[in-house]
């Protein structure tokens, strides 16, 4: 056996099995976020709870708020309690998260900006109004 044509072989056979190793992390990479609510589903407890435990109170209600306005025009008009099972696709529950997702990350930027300006500014009164009268968001 001729060493060189044998590292041939077993450099050919690295790099197929590099590829397709490769191509089944992507694909199992593809399908978790194709599904958003399993990435949800399979992330660990500690970083599920890590994304809400800087958010304020006004922040998660103005969340919840947003979901239970778009849970109550899914359910055509019918009022839906927390426990109330509901039938959708999954395109459509993958756009409430995502709405979701976005929503939050933008509620939050804004209030880090809030808090950078009245930080810059001096910090707001005790009542959460600013030196203006408006209400401070980023107090809780």
């Amino acid at each position: 056996v001729d060493a060189a044509a044998y590292m041939s072989e077993l450099r050919d056979e690295v790099a197929r099995l590099k590829d397709e190793l490769s191509a089944t992390r992507k694909s199992k990479d593809d399908a978790i976020k194709k599904d958003l609510l399993l990435y949800i589903r399979t992330m660990p407890k500690e970083e599920l709870a890590s994304l809400t435990n800087t958010i304020s109170p006004e922040v998660l209600a103005a969340m919840k708020g947003l979901v239970s306005a778009v849970m109550n025009g899914i359910g055509e008009g019918k009022k839906i309690e927390p426990n109330t099972i509901t039938e959708q696709s999954g395109e459509a529950m993958a756009q409430l998260c995502m709405w979701q997702l976005v929503v939050g990350y933008n509620l939050r930027e804004l209030e880090v900006r809030e808090e950078m300006r009245a930080a810059l500014t001096g910090s707001p009164r005790e009542d959460g109004k600013d030196e203006n009268g408006r209400t401070w968001y980023g107090s809780g």
